[in-house]
């Protein structure tokens, strides 16, 4: 039995694992320019940002987006396992259900209930159980989903509020104050858990959770190498298992902006 493995361009992969699934891209609009998410580079995308004083919007794949892709993956596979961006950060997984029903329950759609660098250890989990049935996996995954944690943090609380997930007064008050707060991914939605003054709370934060931490740990960031950097060291020098994923999706980049960066969690509950 051979397993396809199909990602939205918001699930961001570790270099090793980038070439072994196919790619349905989110689609970006800048400056009156629509491009496909992956076509351009995102220091340029949020540099033209900067520069022109606007926002760009994003919007998902079509069915179609995935019709082209499932088809591709099929013929060479007898399954796709199909692994999105929450459902409730985004409608692109409901664009891959209306493909995946022209394919008589070949494709089986998994939501990861968040984005960006948890995508690496669904992957690979997928990809470690080649030869079973694309319903076992699924439940594997969903035991991975249940012991996962995602902690981030904005480098400008702009960006949050332009693309609709922060109050305007919030990002005011944010600005002057300097504070800089953890935003969890909790049940698929963006929540805040905790206010933080300064550029150093966040940063606290993330270690004391790795700290705390009894499984793998992904850590990435948005032109953040420096924070990136100091958490896998502090994740090391503790004897975790950590690795880095570069976040490369300008459609999560454009919302979250540059300066960004957090931490997943993997818990391991097999005792």
């Amino acid at each position: 039995m051979k397993i396809a493995v199909v990602v939205d361009s918001t699930m961001d992969l570790s270099d090793e694992l980038r070439s072994s699934v196919f790619v349905v891209p989110l689609k970006v609009e800048l400056a009156g320019e629509v491009f496909k998410d992956g076509e351009r580079n995102i220091e340029e995308i949020l540099q033209t940002m900067k520069e022109k004083n606007i926002f760009a919007k994003t919007s998902q794949p079509s069915p179609i987006d995935f019709e082209v892709v499932y088809k591709q993956a099929l013929e060479n596979h007898d399954f796709v396992v199909s692994i999105h961006i929450s459902e409730k950060l985004s409608g692109t997984i409901g664009s891959a259900r209306i493909a995946a029903q022209k394919f008589e329950n070949r494709i089986f759609i998994f939501d990861t209930n968040a984005a960006t660098m948890v995508a690496d250890e669904y992957v690979r989990k997928v990809l470690e159980m080649k030869d079973a049935f694309p319903e076992e996996i699924i439940g594997e995954l969903r035991k991975l989903r249940n012991n996962m944690k995602l902690y981030l943090t904005v480098g400008n609380l702009e960006f949050l509020k332009r693309s609709g997930r922060l109050k305007g007064i919030e990002a005011l008050i944010g600005s002057i104050l300097k504070l800089r707060p953890v935003i969890e991914v909790h049940e698929g939605a963006l929540r805040t858990k905790k206010i933080t003054r300064g550029d150093r709370g966040p940063l606290r934060f993330m270690k004391e959770a790795i700290e705390r931490a009894k499984g793998r740990i992904i850590v990435g960031h948005i032109m953040a190498p420096e924070k990136s950097r100091q958490l896998l060291d502090f994740a090391a020098s503790l004897g975790k298992p950590v690795r880095e994923v570069s976040v490369r999706s300008a459609a999560l980049s454009v919302h979250l902006g540059p300066g960004s960066y957090g931490v997943a969690i993997f818990e391991d509950n097999s005792d």
